[in-house]
């Protein structure tokens, strides 16, 4: 077989498209009339039907095979029957009377037929069948109402349902459901025409049609019902495809045939219907009319989160009262009378902290529960997140933001706490900013600890319920457009910094106290005022950005009149040019060559170039690393233990110099010279 890679696809387009290959020739009329004839034989079609269906399939032996095993399809009260092939797309007719056509429809009782364009014929009737003979009958008033009726349909569809798209570069890929429809003229001006037509996937070979066009979809069948002009057709793009197809020709190659289950024969049941007719719609109903509607992600979640602490409470992993506070179904009235927490910011650390447990019991219950309700079968840390934020923003409903909204922000909240496990506590805010500073005085530069992880969860929940940190962040008079952080991500930020913390925990201590805004904070932790000075400067999700920017990336202060300013300012800018040199260096990657492999791996760059570069880029990164080890050093105890260990220094080397001197590293005495 002769299959080529379509190369008109362009770097834009998402969906990649497959390749062309040389299309089949037109069955023999012999092989589709003995493929005819066994329907007939099998099945009880009419002749007209046997040929309708025979002379659609693109290989009648398949057709012969498929009708040796034919598929049931069960319906109330009754069972198809249908066999599976490939199907010419030219010989496949939409349903004329789609039901996506919806209020489009101008029925007689409401418009006089021929008003206006949308009226200008009454809308088609139901299909009828005779008994269980399996094939349906439509009356039309002639071939011009036919033809209306389609392109209703298809400017319907094509509006609600546009597969275009995806059909253009993949095809049909999956099958439509298709039954022989004879279509009676009532004018006797034209004689009927049996088409094969879609019970389902009408949106699809809509598409497909409009791809191929050919104009109307009724056009295109009358047209391909003769074999001359589908043979031209074939022959035509089998050599477009040989001398290469052009877009619209590869386009074509993919759409000409697709996959189609046939219905072909129908066994009622005691007391079911005695139509075919009947039948098929009731199939029909089964994909569309009584389809279930999905509860959407929120109510999805919750229902599998409530579960998850069900079976937790079943196996003695949460008592009954703590079950009901963690799914929120306690007030706050009830929780202090049960000794619980009311801040739904330790709330919200509890929970958070629950179903991103490394505790294996833990993991079996929420594996155990969504198995019961969903085919999910891998619970990620981030599904397991999304579980326990689906109860955290229960507390949200009564404070006036959107619970959705805030739903979805805070799915992204959580990212250290996330990925290390930390045991929350109910202590004080104070307590645990305390430890958390200790943690950082301890190790700067190092992972945070319990009190840290716990800060961030607890964190999290009123920086994001108050919309003072967003997710989704437009480019539009935003200062930080290029910052695409996740909320948790931020907050990770904040936790390597003094001023980070305490930024953190004012905004849970602010929060608590019932304050609709929350406030900045200086370096010490005490409330920041506005540049006049006039009121507290409250935050918001563009000056936590600004103030703890993504690593590598210092933002620019709004002037440089002190010397730490234009420390700021410099380190901005020279955070844009190392993000200059990645897009350098990620440019000439981009570089390929003809057989697709990076054409800089091949022939290399010149070497003097390189050694300067090179010369430049290493004494950068001494500079760098020392100024780190200067910046990590001058933070690694914090502004009170560095005083308190500068106090002690400075006493023991006023008692005696050489003794004290002696006990110092390299990286003391440098600190204790600058105090002293």
């Amino acid at each position: 077989m002769n299959i080529i890679a379509d190369e008109t696809i362009t770097l834009h387009d998402h969906v990649p498209p497959r390749p062309v290959s040389k299309l089949p020739e037109l069955a023999p009329i012999g092989a589709r009339r003995k493929a005819a004839e066994k329907l007939v034989d099998s099945f009880g079609l009419e002749p007209a039907a046997a040929a309708c269906i025979a002379n659609s399939v693109v290989d009648p032996a398949e057709l012969r095979r498929s009708i040796e095993t034919p598929t049931e399809l069960a319906i109330t009260g009754g069972i198809l029957l249908a066999v599976r092939a490939r199907v010419w797309t030219r010989r496949t007719l939409p349903d004329i009377r789609n039901p996506r056509i919806g209020d489009a429809r101008r029925h007689p009782v409401a418009v006089e037929p021929g008003t206006d364009e949308e009226s200008r014929f009454a809308p088609v009737g139901d299909p009828t069948s005779n008994g269980t003979t399996p094939h349906l009958e439509l009356e039309v008033e002639s071939a011009e109402h036919m033809t209306w009726a389609s392109a209703l349909a298809a400017r319907a569809v094509l509006d609600a349902n546009d597969w275009r798209y995806s059909i253009r570069n993949q095809g049909v890929l999956t099958e439509v459901w298709l039954v022989a429809n004879r279509y009676v003229h009532s004018d006797g001006g034209s004689p009927d025409l049996w088409a094969m037509t879609t019970a389902e996937g009408s949106s699809r070979t809509t598409a497909a049609h409009d791809i191929l066009g050919d104009g109307n979809s009724v056009d295109l069948v009358v047209t391909a019902e003769s074999d001359t002009a589908m043979r031209g057709r074939i022959k035509d793009l089998n050599t477009a495809l040989e001398q290469g197809p052009t877009v619209k020709q590869s386009e074509a190659l993919r759409c000409e045939t697709m996959p189609a289950l046939i219905l072909v024969g129908y066994q009622p049941l005691p007391g079911g219907p005695d139509r075919f007719s009947s039948a098929v719609k009731s199939l029909v109903a089964l994909r569309h009319v009584d389809a279930p509607k999905e509860w959407g992600e929120g109510p999805e979640l919750e229902s599998l989160a409530d579960e998850a602490l069900t079976v937790m409470e079943d196996r003695l992993i949460l008592t009954p009262q703590r079950r009901r506070w963690l799914a929120g179904a306690i007030s706050r009235t009830q929780a202090k009378a049960a000794h619980l927490p009311t801040d739904p910011a330790i709330r919200a650390a509890e929970i958070i902290a629950l179903f991103s447990s490394d505790d294996q019991a833990v993991r079996d219950a929420i594996r155990d529960a969504v198995t019961r309700q969903s085919t999910r079968k891998r619970i990620t840390k981030n599904f397991r997140v999304k579980l326990a934020v689906a109860l955290i923003v229960r507390s949200v409903a009564g404070e006036g933001a959107s619970p959705d909204r805030v739903r979805r922000y805070m799915q992204h909240g959580f990212v250290s706490v996330r990925d290390n496990h930390f045991r929350p506590t109910h202590r004080e805010a104070d307590a645990v900013l305390a430890d958390a500073l200790d943690e950082f005085d301890d190790d700067p530069a190092g992972d945070p600890g319990q009190a840290r992880l716990e800060l961030a969860a607890r964190a999290a929940y009123p920086l994001i319920s108050t919309l003072s940190l967003w997710a989704d962040r437009g480019t539009n008079n935003n200062p930080n457009a290029d910052d695409r952080r996740r909320p948790g991500e931020v907050i990770d930020t904040m936790l390597s910094s003094r001023l980070g913390i305490h930024q953190l925990h004012r905004a849970i201590v602010d929060h608590n106290s019932g304050r609709s805004t929350l406030r900045a904070v200086n370096e010490d932790g005490s409330i920041r005022l506005t540049e006049d000075r006039a009121q507290d400067q409250s935050i918001n999700d563009v000056y936590l950005r600004s103030t703890f920017p993504k690593a590598g990336s210092p933002s620019r202060p709004a002037s440089t009149d002190t010397p730490d300013d234009s420390l700021r300012d410099a380190a901005a800018i020279l955070g844009a040019a190392v993000r200059g040199l990645e897009e350098a260096m990620a440019a000439i990657r981009l570089v390929k060559a003809a057989d697709g492999a990076d054409h800089v791996e091949t022939v290399g760059v010149d070497r003097n170039h390189v050694r300067e570069w090179k010369s430049t880029l290493d004494a950068s990164a001494s500079d760098l690393e020392f100024w780190g080890r200067i910046w990590e050093r001058r933070n690694r105890n914090g502004a009170r233990s560095t005083a308190r260990r500068q106090d002690s220094w400075v006493a023991e080397y006023l008692d005696n110099p050489d003794e004290a001197v002696e006990t110092w590293d390299d990286e003391d005495a440098d600190t204790i010279k600058a105090s002293l």
